[in-house]
Parts: C-alpha cells; structure tokens; sequence
C-alpha cells in the first residue's frame, strides 16, 4: 500500500533482475504526503527567501535567480570548445554542452555543472562530455556539483541562468557552438512567462506543430511571423518579443491566431489541425522525497532505503540516492569506493522503477561537503559546517565580498534548519508557496524565543553546565594552549567554561549566559580569535 492511501494499490511489477530494492513501502508515484497539491503558483521569486530557507529552495529547485557567472562549452571533435557570451543559451539538439554557473552562498564559492545533451547527439559526444565533466571537476578541486540534463528536459534553474534566452535549435552547431546553415522556413515554439522560466525550441514548420495556448515564430526567406495563440497572455507575448531579437533580424510581422495572411499557411505547407483546447492548470507534483544506501553485489544494484532519513544517516564511506521525483540525487561520500558508477545506478534506478519513470529525469552528483540548497532542503535538518567543522569561519568566507552580509544568512539558516522546518505529516508544500508570497510563518517567532527542546543543539542553561566543572581556573592555563597541554580534567572543547564569571565577561564581552545563547558557529568564531579553541 503506497504511504498516505487509505484503499490498497495494485501490485506493482516486480524490479529488474539487475536492480534490487530493499524497502519498507512499495515504489510508485507520487506520495500524496509531502507537497501541497494544486495549481501551480506563479509568483515573484524572493532570492533572499532562497538563502535562508533551503526547503524553499529544493521545492522550487532553485539555488538562486541565475544572476552568477556562467561558462559555456560546446563538445566539437571530442573536446569541449568555448562558445562565445554572445551566443550563451543559445544549443543545437545534435550537441553537447558543459554549463557552468558559480555564484555565493553563506560567503562560499560554489559551482554547478549542468551537462547538457541534445537529441541527436551521439554516443562518442556523450562520453565526451562525461570525460570533460570529470577533467573540470579535477580543475575544481571536486567542488562541482554535476547535473546531467537532457535536451526538454531542462531544470528550473537551468532556464533561470540564461534570462529567458535559451533557444534549442535543430540543427548541430559549428565552429565554437556557430550553428550552420538551415532550412530557409523555421519554426521556434516560445513557452514562458518571465526571465526565468522561458525557453524556445525549434518544431517541425508544419502547421500541426501550433498549439493555441502558445506562441511561436515562424521565421521566412523574406519575413518573421510572431504567431500569438488565443489562450496566451501579456508576460508570454512580452518575453517572446525579447526572444525574436535572438532568433532573426528579419522584419517583423505580428500575426494573431484567425488572422494569418496567406503566405503564412504557405510556408507551413498548408493548414492542419493542432492543440486548440485550453490547456489545463499545472500541478504540483505531491511526493515524499526516499533516500536509498546503493551498493553493488555482484553486479547487482542493491537499494537499501532509510526512513525518517537525516543529515546523520550519510556517511563518507556511502552513495546515497535522494528521489524527489523531479530530480534524482546521488550523493557521494568523501571515502566512496565506486562513485564512479553513481549516474549510472541512477539511470538503473529511473529504467527499472515501477512507475514508469522518464529517464530524461535530471540526475545530479553530489559530492559530501558541496551540497547545494536544492539538496539540503529536503532534510529535516542540516548542519552546513558538519562537515567543515575544522576551517575556521574566517577561512570559509575570507576572500568574499558578500562575507560581512551572509553572517546574518548563516545565522539564519542554521536556526531556520534546526527550528522551523516541514509540519508533522510531512514536507512541506504549501508552506514554500506561502514563504515566497512574503508570508510570515511561526519561524521568525521561534527564532526569537531561542531553541525548541530536543533540537539538534539543546540549550542548556549556564547554570546546570556549571554544576559539572569543579573548579575554576586562571586564564593562563586555558587561553592558547594545546590540548595536552590542558590542566588535567579540563574538556579542550569546552575550556572557556572553567573561567570564572569575571574572567569570562572580561575576556569574551559577556556573559556565559549571552554566550551560549549565541549560534554554535559564532561561538567557535569568537572561541578561535580569543584562543580557546
């Protein structure tokens, strides 16, 4: 019986003799726990909501509002070549290409690497890009996260980084992602609202190809249609306005649906019939995010699923595979033995579920310590300096223009993580599509009351933690001194605490209890300066 039904569901057919999974709930589609059901909102993207609310994040699948640096490589005889800014978003189906974006978050530097693959590419352009990919991620010292796209296909995100100008063309691209030479009658299909969810791609130039609730453009040896469909609205005319001065320079004809001239059916070879009815409200996918361990036995994939996952369930030695339905995470522990073949186990996973997955669903690679927000969020809690624990705060953000601003992010973040996070009976859905509006929910409140108990770090009060140290002791002996260097009995990770109050206030500015009051990363901040740490 799938989670959250009330009435039993049909059996599902049994996995792939290769794939093997070890589970406590049926595989299937989409839970109806978790997101929140529905149409589909569109709303103003809040970047700062982004930063601070990592479950947003992951259900917008948005690290931020593409606004970062981005890089573009088209595969050309097995090698990747740069493609020129002026021709960014601009792909052709029968290539490949590397994307990628850097931007900053909580003072840090991270990167994605989108590999795109066209349609019509082939095999040897596929491992290409692989290889490239792997060299890159070498350049970087491992720190990219890599997410295998597939032509129409294409993430959120992906859309957002080239403004609304992403054109797929049919065509392969020539010297340095030129395309070549094409078909004198063409026809481009614009769907979007805005700068960061349009895209275009080229369609069969056959009239079956329009769609009423759309608009497209039909570009001629001696003029450019911009058909507008009956069911389309102001911001789709409006973005695709910006799109044709990326398409054609040719003159311009605005042609409404009804209205066609009779060159325009000419150049489609005749009317024919196409998608007319109004298309239907989007939904929300309503899905429970699983984490599986993956191992291999005997050339079997095993899939060993953690329920009521955490942060506390990767470990290094792991590959994890997090499905959250529009995307599959494999996440890669740092001593990992066979990360090698996690895109591969990932595309095992989508061929062999038994609901029928697409495997043009987006897989992306993970390494431990790059995790990005579209990751974390789907985590009841999340602790981003688990495992940066031995840089100092100042080496994580020194170097970085943002760094004086995201302190306010982090401390944000961590609280938000520990203290407002998804409702009891599951993920949240309704309450991401809320906090982007700019409604306020129970978090900021709770921000401010301090720690729930039995969060992932208690407050304790000064008082009770005092009762466990004996003594007080000088600050000679605690401040800038080594570990085994500590008067016997002193815990080295807690030293400040045999400070007299006096000592304590002197030295630190406050009181014990203000002190601990603060979040763990301040506290080891100001712990590294003054010499207790």
């Amino acid at each position: 019986m799938a989670l959250g039904t009330s009435s039993p569901s049909p059996p599902a057919p049994p996995p792939s003799p290769q794939h093997i999974y070890t589970n406590t709930r049926t595989l299937g589609s989409p839970e109806p726990e978790g997101h929140a059901g529905g149409k589909l909102i569109h709303v103003k993207l809040d970047v700062g909501k982004l930063h601070t609310q990592p479950e947003l994040a992951a259900q917008l699948r948005m690290v931020d509002d593409g606004s970062g640096k981005v890089e573009v490589w088209c595969m050309e005889d097995l090698h990747r070549q740069p493609v020129d800014p002026k021709r960014h978003g601009q792909l052709c189906a029968g290539n490949c290409y590397l994307v990628l974006y850097t931007y900053q978050r909580l003072g840090r530097v991270q990167y994605i690497l989108y590999l795109w693959q066209g349609h019509k590419a082939t095999a040897d352009e596929i491992k290409a890009l692989n290889s490239n990919a792997e060299e890159l991620d070498v350049m970087y010292g491992g720190a990219l996260v890599q997410e295998h796209v597939t032509m129409g296909s294409e993430p959120p995100h992906f859309l957002a980084i080239f403004q609304g100008q992403l054109v797929i063309f049919q065509e392969r691209a020539g010297h340095h992602g030129k395309g070549q030479s094409a078909s004198t009658t063409r026809l481009f299909h614009v769907q979007g609202t805005d700068s960061q969810n349009t895209k275009t791609m080229e369609v069969p130039a056959r009239a079956s190809s329009l769609n009423s609730n759309d608009i497209f453009l039909l570009v001629t040896a001696g003029v450019c249609y911009l058909w507008f469909g009956k069911g389309c609205n102001g911001d789709q005319r409006e973005m695709a306005r910006v799109v044709v001065t990326v398409i054609s320079k040719k003159n311009e004809e605005t042609v409404l649906e009804g209205q066609e001239p009779p060159h325009f059916w000419e150049a489609l070879g005749g009317r024919a019939p196409y998608p007319s009815k109004k298309r239907l409200p989007e939904e929300v996918p309503r899905f429970q995010p699983r984490l599986f361990e993956c191992s291999s036995q005997m050339g079997c994939l095993v899939l060993a699923e953690v329920v009521f996952f955490s942060q506390e369930d990767l470990d290094k030695y792991d590959i994890m595979l997090l499905d959250t339905w529009q995307e599959i995470f494999l996440w890669l522990g740092e001593a990992a033995s066979e990360w090698k073949e996690a895109v591969a186990w990932g595309q095992e996973y989508l061929k062999t579920h038994p609901a029928g997955r697409s495997p043009a669903t987006p897989i992306v690679l993970v390494k431990q310590g790059h995790e990005p927000p579209t990751f974390t969020g789907w985590f009841f809690t999340w602790d981003p300096y688990k495992w940066t624990s031995h840089l100092s705060h100042k080496e994580v953000v020194e170097g970085s223009p943002a760094a004086a601003s995201t302190i306010s992010e982090i401390t944000a973040e961590v609280n938000n993580f520990r203290l407002s996070r998804w409702p009891a009976n599951g993920r949240a859905g309704a309450v991401a599509l809320q906090a982007l509006k700019g409604s306020q929910d129970s978090s900021e409140n709770e921000l401010m009351r301090g720690p729930k108990s039995g969060g992932t770090r208690t407050s304790s009060s000064v008082s009770s933690t005092s009762a466990t140290i004996n003594r007080v002791l000088r600050r000679e002996q605690l401040m800038h001194q080594a570990a085994e260097d500590l008067p016997e009995g002193v815990d080295p990770a807690r030293r400040e605490f045999y400070l007299s109050d006096s000592d304590f206030q002197d030295i630190f500015g406050k009181s014990k209890e203000e002190f601990y009051s603060m979040a763990t990363w301040r506290q080891q901040q100001e712990k590294k300066q003054l010499g207790f740490f």
